[in-house]
C-alpha cells in the first residue's frame, strides 16, 4: 500500500487511487476469508485438525494409497 499510496505518486494519481482501491478490496476479501474459514490457523486447531497423508488419502478416495489401479 506504501508504493501506491496517492500521496507517493502525485504523478499519476489516478493510478495510484485505482491500485489503492484494490489494495484495500483485497486485505478486506483476505480478512474476511480468514475470519468465516471453517478451521482457524492457530497452532492448537492446526494439530486438532492434522491428519497424516495416509488418512486424507483414504478419506478423500476411500482405499489404501499404497493400492495401484
Amino acid at each position: 500500500m506504501k508504493k501506491w499510496h496517492p500521496d507517493n505518486n502525485k504523478d499519476a494519481i489516478d493510478t495510484a487511487n485505482n491500485m489503492s482501491v484494490k489494495i484495500n478490496e483485497a486485505y478486506d476479501t483476505i480478512m474476511q476469508y480468514c475470519k468465516n474459514f471453517e478451521f482457524p490457523f492457530d497452532e492448537e486447531n492446526l494439530k486438532k485438525h492434522s491428519i497424516s497423508p495416509k488418512e486424507w488419502w483414504n478419506d478423500k478416495f476411500g482405499q489404501d494409497s499404497n493400492t495401484t489401479i
